[in-house]
């Protein structure tokens, strides 16, 4: 009994295309060293082997394993390029913890937010992890005009004691994330 072979989606495409470049499934199946069936399956599900290659561009995958909850991913998808748009630091807990939150409305129970599924959403939606560095989020300069019109008023509620300098402000440094979470193809 022979081992059985799975094409993974490059190979798939690399078939349709010699398959319309004239070869047969016989020899298509001799070249990949796998069965006709398989070839023949290949062949018989063109449409949407090209639809997969195109949603998915990494080529490693053996088989798409469609997603149980479409809904659900879609919703943290545009919330997520909504939040980094904002310049707004997401981390895979803050990613999970909204997956969680948005299940409710769409009436969905018992989503599994597990580290499991934030990899493949990550690498479904091409996102990737990146350190904080520099001044990627600067200040919007439309928001410095007539600061010092609107700093008494923003203290006003405050004691002084509770009102801390920049300098002051390594306190909280460590406390904010140093990663990322970033859709690679985007310019965010």
């Amino acid at each position: 009994m022979s081992k059985r072979v799975f094409l993974n989606l490059e190979q798939r495409i690399e078939v349709l295309r010699q398959y319309e470049n004239g070869k047969s499934a016989r020899k298509l199946a001799e070249l990949f060293n796998c069965g006709r069936r398989q070839i023949n399956k290949v062949i018989k599900e063109k449409d949407l082997i090209l639809k997969e290659y195109e949603d998915f561009k990494f080529c490693g995958v053996k088989r798409m394993r469609h997603e149980k909850y479409v809904d659900i991913n879609e919703a943290v998808l545009e919330w997520f390029k909504t939040v980094r748009a904002k310049k707004i630091p997401a981390t895979g807990p803050m990613i999970q913890h909204k997956a969680k939150e948005l299940a409710d409305p769409l009436g969905i129970e018992n989503l599994s937010d597990s580290n499991g599924w934030l990899d493949r959403f990550r690498i479904r939606n091409n996102i990737t992890c990146l350190s904080l560095c520099g001044e990627g989020a600067d200040v919007d300069p439309s928001s410095r005009e007539g600061w010092q019109e609107r700093l008494p008023l923003l203290l006003a509620g405050y004691d002084d004691k509770g009102i801390f300098n920049m300098y002051e402000m390594a306190l909280f440094f460590s406390s904010l994330p140093n990663k990322i979470i970033q859709k690679h193809d985007s310019k965010i």
